[in-house]
């Protein structure tokens, strides 16, 4: 359940026959937001809009195409501004979505009936909603690019340290890439306290520097167990030592590396990930204190704080959490010293954060963080090319699909698209795909790569580098080097 500004809110679901019941700890109105199989549309995390407590249940049919209807009003106003031209069969669409909605509020009596109506309103809502956000983007893309163009640097990728012995991937990465992600955290780096090793990350960016690749390291700190070092816990109940040590940990990363190293994700998913069980204003003393320590030691690298699970499901459970815009918020007004946002955008897989959404769910997200007044860096942008059965068996439960089950038609088709939106916004400064190539039972999306484990591409593959070749200019790709950029 959600409340106010889609925050999700804490309290109980349950079914009763065919009846989910709501239970809230406060009379704030509020809406359920659940996994919905919509024909051929796919299978999403949708939501209804925020509704007063009544006896008499409501039809989620009804509600779910209320509330996609809702957007897209809201959108078609926002973005109208522009003088957004939309194609006819477009406002079709949400035409007839609209007639189909009137007709099953018409039927509330006959709930089977509204209930069939509303579904037929919802499929044609959300076409019509996608189509709206990708000809926005595109019409915005083609602007942005004609104004200004990209550097090479907006396209990134993360870099698997485990494959720097590997020839044919790093050919992968130095002919495409001109921006990639070292992903190391404290306990990579410091497994022990006080011996550190650094080899894995010097020879990583020994070799980004001499094919003069922009490199980004990190997320240095995360306070989620596979990033914390076990002998931590040893202080987590004392704030100031850890705060301390973690201080000292990243002027020391970053101090070594200086100008070597462009750009830094100096703490991540602070917003949702706290197995020290920080106090809200602790959350922003580490958040900057960190970044402080990484300004410091070298001034002109950039300096970003990365949000994970961008819609906030894991606020409903976790009172030690804070809600993802709230955070960012918090530490722009703070006066944490940082150059931008990192937000990791990942679906399809059954982990917290990562449930399907549609694109138009995705371009709301974005403009949300165009008030904010800093850059906005997508990291980890990710969607598989095949089902994983450890969506039905884990504990995260199903992801949902997208068009279709995920297939690898299907992830370059969302490539494609997700890139679209994203880079029509003036303040998204860089995408970061997470997997270059299939990591198999070792990564947390085993189908997650552009590449298939034999390093052979799949179409989204070719799909990037088709994009990163209409977007970056002649100019851009012969101009600057990697440390300019």
């Amino acid at each position: 359940m959600f409340g106010p500004d889609d925050i999700p809110v804490r309290g109980q679901l349950q079914v009763e026959g065919d009846e989910i019941v709501g239970m809230r700890h406060s009379e704030t109105a509020v809406g359920l937001a659940t996994l919905w199989e919509v024909g051929r549309v796919g299978k999403m995390f949708l939501q209804t809009t925020r509704l007063p407590s009544r006896e008499r249940p409501y039809i989620l049919n009804v509600e779910l195409a209320r509330a996609r209807l809702l957007r897209i009003s809201q959108k078609r106003e926002e973005w109208g501004a522009a003088d957004l031209s939309l194609p006819e069969e477009h406002r079709e669409l949400i035409d007839e979505a609209l007639d189909r909605f009137i007709a099953a509020l018409c039927q509330l009596d006959e709930p089977a009936a509204a209930g069939r109506l509303a579904d037929e309103a919802l499929t044609l809502a959300l076409q019509g909603g996608e189509a709206l956000a990708l000809a926005h983007g595109r019409a915005h893309l083609e602007r942005r690019n004609s104004a200004q163009g990209f550097a090479r640097h907006s396209f990134g990728c993360c870099l698997d340290p485990k494959r720097m012995g590997d020839p044919k991937y790093l050919k992968h990465v130095k002919e495409q890439f001109h921006f990639v992600t070292v992903p190391m955290t404290w306990r990579d780096l410091e497994p022990e306290e006080q011996k550190r090793d650094f080899g894995v990350l010097d020879e990583c960016v020994r070799w980004l520097n001499h094919q003069r690749i922009a490199a980004k390291v990190g997320p240095l700190l995360t306070f989620s167990p596979p990033g914390v070092p076990d002998w931590l816990y040893i202080w987590e109940h004392d704030f100031e030592q850890v705060r301390e040590m973690a201080y000292e940990f990243v002027r020391a990363v970053v101090e070594r590396y200086g100008p070597k190293v462009q750009a830094w994700d100096v703490i991540s998913g602070m917003n949702a990930e706290n197995c020290f069980k920080f106090s809200f204003d602790q959350l922003l003393e580490m958040t900057r204190s960190a970044a402080l320590a990484a300004k410091r030691a070298s001034p002109r690298s950039l300096v970003l704080i990365e949000l994970t699970e961008p819609w906030g499901e894991y606020y409903a459970t976790n009172q030690r959490t804070v809600p993802p815009l709230i955070y960012a918020d918090m530490i722009g007004q703070s006066g944490v010293p940082f150059d931008g946002y990192g937000i990791r955008v990942r679906f399809g897989w059954g982990g917290e954060g990562m449930r399907t959404r549609d694109l138009l769910e995705l371009a709301s997200l974005l403009d949300r963080f165009a008030v904010l007044g800093r850059p906005v860096h997508l990291s980890g942008v990710q969607a598989p090319s095949a089902a994983d059965s450890r969506d039905n068996s884990g504990k995260g439960g199903e992801a949902g699909y997208w068009h279709g089950p995920w297939s690898e038609a299907v992830q370059a088709d969302w490539l494609e698209q997700v890139y679209q939106v994203a880079l029509s916004r003036s303040y998204v400064e860089t995408v970061t795909w997470q997997d270059l190539a299939d990591r198999g039972a070792g990564g947390v999306m085993r189908h997650g790569g552009l590449l298939r484990e034999d390093l052979t591409a799949k179409p989204a593959f070719a799909r990037l580098v088709g994009l990163k070749n209409a977007l970056v200019r002649a100019e851009r790709k012969s101009g600057r080097g990697a440390q300019g950029e």
